[in-house]
């Protein structure tokens, strides 16, 4: 074949190599535009060299993605000899980039991701893109008997039709179950069954939506595993959503849109989990979700998420962004779940997460036992205390303050090691509500049993000081 490859001079040592990888399986490369002489009969010799190729490589990286770099004239060059990248354009990914600045023209092929050697990763690509001598023989062969082949075609068609009909059923059937099975249960044997019926030529849209939902579903599973990275966990994932949102000539639009741009973004979170590397930023691609759909409860959730794991915090946005996904009444579980994730164990938060703990009683929603526990051990465990400077027993009006007190830890054994605490927090609930006589009889009560076990400690003495102060 006939390449142009296509790279900025920063990864120059890796089209050099590349460039030799190519020659040895006897490929001709257009390789150095630096040889050329200046002027504008540099641009028209590039122009040539563009059409003339079979095959253009675009290596992706942040220096070529520059609105000012050459590459990005050369990709140009290549989008006007070819409409439709497929089988003509292999975009090589050789460093992290936002996926945002990635031209929707590039997103409309499957970027190549190499994984180890990117020169062997990359031949490989080439090898597969490559029509042999006598695949465009026989193409030749079949034009000249395309007359017969139509008429055969359209018996056949007549024939087959209510049976292609019923086969197109069993297929998108077969891909609603898998659906199904991706969502309750372990999502990656199911992920690979769609992905081989959505690599089907003729596979009918609907499978590949089915497996653009198992992705987005599994990525919000966010199990990475100890054996496994994040990186490692959206590297199957990813590319799916890259492709789905490049389908037709503007690409996808509206809210199936936004819930693809949405699933990138976390995709891209999680992955700077792995390294917190500055350039991994899935801020553009929520931006980009909310300009699809304003509503979309997947893309403020998500971007709340980042704002608050994402150092410094932006506690006022991301509050707003979760107010915004709890108000959309969609998957509203995985909303919280982001939320408490993000907000059980940080001080700052103490407050906000009392009044959300209050709403979900007020709903009858469900919480997690984890999540009970991790609401005493970080935010009520220490509400007794003189001076503590966030006090969740504060963050209600009294009466809603008890009842999410008693929603959360309903009353232990009075042989649990925390009852003595758990009957001090509610007694200064109830002191705040005007239930004095209940408070004091509680008080009162546990005080006898310490002393009885003859226990010592700051919460016996707490327990007195609040016994001492009371009218």
């Amino acid at each position: 074949m006939n390449i142009f490859l296509s790279y900025p001079s920063a990864r120059r040592d890796f089209a050099e190599r590349l460039k030799l990888g190519l020659e040895e399986e006897r490929h001709e490369v257009f390789f150095d535009r630096d040889d050329l002489p200046a002027g504008e009969a540099f641009h028209q010799a590039i122009r040539s060299a563009v059409q003339a190729a079979d095959l253009f490589i675009f290596v992706v990286s942040p220096e070529s993605l520059r609105t000012d770099s050459y590459a990005r004239a050369e990709l140009a060059m290549a989008q006007e000899r070819w409409p439709q990248p497929a089988g003509h354009v292999l975009p090589v990914l050789l460093a992290p980039v936002d996926m945002a600045q990635v031209p929707p023209y590039l997103l409309a092929v499957t970027l190549l991701e190499p994984q180890g050697d990117a020169v062997a990763a990359t031949l490989a690509a080439v090898a597969r893109l490559n029509r042999s001598p006598a695949r465009r023989w026989a193409l030749k062969a079949l034009a000249g008997v395309a007359f017969v082949a139509l008429l055969a075609a359209t018996w056949w068609a007549q024939e087959q039709r209510q049976n292609s009909a019923a086969a197109l059923v069993r297929r998108v059937g077969e891909a609603l179950s898998l659906v199904k099975l991706c969502t309750q249960g372990d999502p990656a044997e199911p992920f690979a069954q769609l992905s081989a019926l959505a690599a089907a030529t003729d596979a009918p849209a609907a499978v590949k939506q089915a497996q653009e939902d198992c992705a987005m579903h599994w990525l919000r599973l966010s199990r990475p595993g100890p054996d496994r990275s994040f990186a490692q966990y959206v590297a199957p994932l990813k590319p799916v959503l890259v492709k789905a949102l490049a389908v037709g000539p503007q690409g996808v639009t509206g809210p199936r849109a936004a819930d693809l741009r949405a699933h990138l973004g976390w995709a891209d979170a999680m992955r700077w989990q792995d390294v917190h590397d500055p350039g991994i930023d899935p801020t553009g691609h929520y931006r980009e979700a909310l300009q699809q759909d304003p509503d979309n409860a997947y893309a403020h959730a998500m971007w709340a998420s980042w704002l608050l794991l994402h150092r410094p915090m932006q506690v006022d946005e991301a509050l707003k962004h979760f107010d915004a996904a709890v108000a959309a009444q969609r998957d509203l579980p995985f909303v919280r779940r982001l939320q408490l994730g993000a907000m059980l164990g940080t001080d700052e938060l103490g407050l906000p997460l009392v009044k959300l703990l209050n709403q979900m009683r007020l709903n009858h929603e469900v919480l997690s036992d984890t999540a009970r526990q991790r609401a005493w051990s970080y935010h009520y465990a220490h509400a007794w205390r003189e001076g503590v400077t966030v006090n969740v027993l504060q963050a209600l009006p009294p009466a809603e303050g008890l009842a999410t007190f008693e929603w959360l830890f309903p009353a232990p054994a009075a042989s649990d090691s925390r009852y003595a605490m758990w009957v001090l927090l509610r007694a200064q609930l109830q002191l705040q509500l005007g239930q004095t006589d209940a408070a004091r009889s509680a008080l009162q009560a546990v005080q006898r049993q310490m002393r009885a076990d003859r226990d010592s400690g700051p919460i016996v003495d707490a327990v007195s000081r609040q016994l001492a102060r009371l009218p």
